[in-house]
């Protein structure tokens, strides 16, 4: 009688063969051993271990090892084994690759992570020397000829006080040179009260009382200017644009008839006129427009007072002169609007 044990047995010939961790079993050694784990006392019962086809163990006992039967006369069970042994073999050779596979997989895995590892540990210190092998070498990037002067940490500090104190006035510079420009706060936990708002500030006016204020200024320079031009007509019209012109009002094609006696008033008063600034301004020499006019001198004429010599003339002409200037002058000074 043959009794199927398990895996687990504490004989000595149970598993020999390990691979990849694995426990494999020899399949060609296909025998039956007789093991005593008895004390020795020699009254006990020993133990048989058989290895059966490399699936299992089997344990008989010491009263039933003649009624097992000899493993090579079950010839009948031999084809069956060799061909599950063989297949068994081809199942343990791919699981035997695919672990494999993993395994590899696993170490690149690993030494990825290892890689990583080492990488954000530089990053986050970098105040820890980097570790070198012994066989590599290279310069150093900053003590290198050609590197720029570097400056020690009290040089640095107290470059980096002035530049902070350089700012600090351009800041203060800019904000005295443009106070329209509103205050900044950096810190949301500063406050303070405002200087236009405050309790002692003077008055100030609203955006519709300034426009207000804007337009009555203008309509007073306005009449100011009419003002000027109403008592100095002898001031000239200064034309600031020279693209505005203009028609006359009396000659324009709508404009009424005139009346022949009213023509004849008008060109009465221009004689007149002319004849007064004729009487009135003597220095200003005859115009004559027809060259066919002729006449006697009125200076030469026999009744004509006695006429001033060359040096008198020109004597008159320069106290006239000085007059005319003082005249000017005190015109600029008694107008100083034109």
């Amino acid at each position: 009688m043959r009794n199927i044990g398990t895996d687990s047995s504490t004989c000595a010939n149970v598993n020999k063969n390990v691979a990849s961790g694995r426990k494999t079993n020899d399949v060609d050694a296909i025998t039956a051993t007789n093991v005593d784990v008895s004390a020795g006392t020699g009254g006990e019962e020993s133990a048989v271990l058989v290895n059966v086809g490399g699936r299992g163990d089997a344990i008989v006992f010491s009263d039933e090892v003649e009624s097992v039967p000899s493993l090579d006369e079950e010839s009948d069970d031999d084809d069956d084994e060799d061909s599950w042994n063989s297949e068994s073999e081809d199942e343990e050779e791919d699981v035997d690759e695919e672990f494999d596979e993993l395994f590899a997989e696993r170490l690149r895995i690993l030494a990825d992570c290892r890689a990583l590892k080492n990488l954000a540990e530089a990053f986050l210190h970098p105040e820890q020397p980097v570790k070198a092998i012994p066989t590599t070498f290279g310069r150093n990037y900053f003590d290198r000829p050609s590197a720029p002067a570097v400056m020690d940490d009290e040089d640095a500090d107290e470059e980096a006080e002035i530049l902070e104190d350089v700012e600090n006035l351009k800041k203060a510079a800019r904000a005295y040179l443009h106070p329209e420009v509103g205050v900044r706060v950096e810190d949301t936990t500063l406050f303070g009260r405002n200087y236009f708002e405050r309790p002692s500030a003077p008055e100030v006016e609203t955006f519709e009382e300034a426009e207000e204020r804007a337009k009555i200024l203008a309509e007073a320079a306005a009449l100011k200017q009419l003002a000027s031009d109403y008592m100095h007509p002898e001031v000239g019209v200064k034309t600031t644009d020279p693209t505005l012109f203009g028609r006359n009002y009396f000659n324009r094609y709508s404009a009424p008839e005139t009346e022949d006696e009213r023509a004849e008033i008008l060109a009465e008063a221009a004689a007149l006129k002319k004849s007064a600034v004729a009487y009135m301004h003597p220095e200003v020499g005859v115009c004559s427009e027809d060259a066919t006019l002729f006449g006697r001198n009125y200076f030469e004429r026999a009744s004509a007072p006695d006429v001033e010599s060359m040096e008198e003339a020109e004597e008159k002409a320069k106290i006239l002169a000085e007059a005319a200037a003082l005249k000017h002058l005190a015109r600029d000074y008694m107008h100083p609007e034109v």
